[in-house]
């Protein structure tokens, strides 16, 4: 249970209205198991009236005590169940938000690492997990304690008023805590199982979904959902036998509860017959052995059910326990304007791989100045970019922003410095304008279609159904692609960034687009520092200075004019082969 009791630690400021819900269900189990007792002296009245040893003037008076008694209990149970329901609502609302907003809040600060590494769908399973353990939780704070008072009350009145049956209660007790328990701990196998592959099952599901229009077009739903009914059919096996040893487990207890209630009332109804007990002796003891045995199930059900909660809060927990790997230095400074930025001799390896990415790259870029890294796909260049925006730090060697170490700036400011513009434009499920605006929140309607008329995005909006309130869709499904790397684009220029990152922003565009677009793009690029990645050699021509990356290293370095000069150059053989293809595609 050490996982769920790491959950409880996560929202410790709800302890004190915990013990609140508490001490209201402890009075309604005091409540619950003295009841019984009335009703013992209740019918013992009638009993003895009707038998002579009392007038009914007599009887008259007591009943009507009794009745004021069992009145004013009935309102405590109303009154005092209305504020533990709403106590106990409200408590779990507050704290299902606060853990919610807390876990969200882990999550913007991890690596880029874990999220390249986990499914999304997974992470979605494992945060949906906080509903259904909250809720196990408030069932536990609810009822647990007062149950507990009233199986305690009920054991002591039995012991006193019939110790056989006072015993036999106790060792059903014992039998059905001791049955939950193991139940636990055989099961947890299967738990840990089917949870992990309901969240692999989740994670399919959001892949297929993200990548619906790849599925399509290889005609790949067979395969996918081939995937998704191997896994669901793993689940349903691991399932079926945790629902096996529950189901025996259950009947365990309800066999030997039901002996045990017939047996107390047996040995009670014998000793009336032998003048040992009253009639509201009997009527006690099946009342409280009944209430006994409906108070264990809920509990028993409690104890079953932790094993589940275990399962799904480890799984919670490994989610809160990754750290953030590159969190800020404590005496970390903001970043002032950006003049400079320099490798030094920086090498990196990604976790989890041997072989090294970059070896010894060594540039500078100065303010207003563009550098440009080309060079064949799995090279390193993409990697240089993740580096120098601070989502790894590099294994050997050192950034330089302004003479100072990256790792000295603190991460928000340094990206707040950077505008990124993606081959893969990642856009909201919401409006073109709010995908503009979240470059900058807040930003008045005019400052965003002044972006987007920057960007050359203005005309092709404006033509939409509703203008900049038009939904783009998952990942902006209803755009096309030099729809959405305008929308990019307008979104970098609104948030008016020092350095302009440009990852092959035109690659996957036609000749028409990519025209439109490197308008757009030379617009954002006036006046700014630049890094471009580009495998299209045209587009990179004009840099301050050219990176030529090959497994990792730097192998040529220099503008346009010394690098195609180069005999037998990489970067010249790049020049050569793209203008072969160009003219290729002209010929057609």
């Amino acid at each position: 249970m050490k996982n769920i009791w790491r959950v409880i630690q996560f929202v410790p400021e709800y302890r004190s209205r915990v013990l609140g819900v508490l001490l209201v269900g402890t009075v309604m189990g005091l409540i619950a198991a003295g009841t019984p007792y009335l009703y013992k002296i209740i019918v013992d009245v009638v009993a003895r009236m009707l038998s002579g040893r009392i007038t009914v003037e007599e009887a008259t008076g007591s009943m009507v005590v009794l009745l004021i008694v069992f009145f004013v209990l009935r309102v405590g149970v109303v009154v005092f169940s209305a504020v533990q329901n709403r106590q106990a609502d409200d408590l779990w609302l507050d704290t299902v938000s606060t853990f919610r907003q807390r876990v969200f809040d882990n999550m913007t600060r991890l690596s880029i690492d874990y999220f390249e590494k986990t499914r999304a769908g997974e992470i979605m399973d494992r945060f949906g997990t906080i509903t259904t353990i909250t809720m196990w939780l408030s069932s536990l704070t609810e009822g647990t304690l007062g149950n507990i008072l009233q199986m305690g009350f009920i054991v002591i009145v039995l012991l006193v008023k019939a110790p056989v049956v006072g015993l036999l209660m106790l060792g059903v007790l014992a039998f059905n805590f001791y049955i939950s328990y193991r139940t636990v701990h055989w099961t947890r196998p299967y738990r840990r199982g089917w949870q992990a592959q309901a969240g692999r099952m989740t994670g399919l599901l959001a892949e297929m979904i993200g990548n619906i229009a790849t599925v399509r077009s290889f005609g790949g739903e067979p395969a996918v959902k081939q995937r998704y009914d191997d896994t669901q059919a793993e689940w349903r096996v691991t399932r079926g036998r945790l629902h096996v040893l529950e189901w025996r487990s259950g009947l365990a207890l309800n066999v030997a509860n039901t002996f045990a209630v017939f047996a107390a009332v047996a040995w009670t109804a014998y000793g009336a017959l032998q003048g040992h007990f009253t009639t509201g002796d009997i009527l006690l003891v099946l009342t409280l052995t009944q209430n006994l045995v409906n108070t264990i199930q809920p509990i028993s059900r409690l104890v079953n059910q932790a094993g589940d909660i275990e399962s799904s809060a480890e799984r919670l927990v490994e989610l809160l326990d990754v750290e953030a790997e590159l969190a800020d230095a404590p005496d970390a400074v903001d970043l002032g304007d950006l003049e400079t930025i320099a490798f030094e001799h920086v090498g990196f390896t990604y976790p989890g791989k041997s072989t090294p990415t970059l070896h010894d790259v060594s540039f500078v870029l100065r303010a207003g100045q563009s550098v440009a890294l080309v060079g064949p796909s799995g090279s390193g260049k993409t990697t240089i970019v993740k580096l120098l925006m601070r989502f790894y730090d590099p294994t050997e060697g050192r950034i330089l922003i302004n003479g100072r170490d990256l790792r000295d700036y603190r991460q928000r400011s340094v990206r707040a410095r950077m505008g990124v513009v993606l081959q893969d434009v990642a856009l909201f499920n919401d409006s073109i304008g709010e995908n503009i605006a979240f470059a900058r929140p807040g930003a008045e309607p005019g400052e965003v279609r002044a972006a987007a008329a920057a960007a050359h995005a203005d005309a092709f909006i404006q033509r939409m159904s509703d203008a900049y309130d038009t939904l783009v869709g998952e990942r902006g499904i209803k755009l096309s692609g030099g729809e959405k790397q305008r929308v990019a684009i307008a979104r970098a220029i609104l948030k008016d960034p020092q350095l302009i990152i440009l990852d092959e922003a035109t690659s996957a565009l036609d000749s028409e687009s990519e025209h439109v677009v490197q308008q757009g793009l030379e617009r954002l690029l006036r006046g700014r520092s630049s890094v471009i990645i580009a495998h299209r050699l045209s587009t990179v021509m004009g840099a301050d200075q050219i990176l030529v990356i090959q497994n990792g290293r730097v192998v040529e370095h220099g503008r346009h004019a010394e690098l195609s000069a180069i005999p037998g150059g990489l970067y010249k053989r790049l020049c050569r082969l793209q203008s072969e293809g160009r003219l290729a595609e002209m010929a057609i």
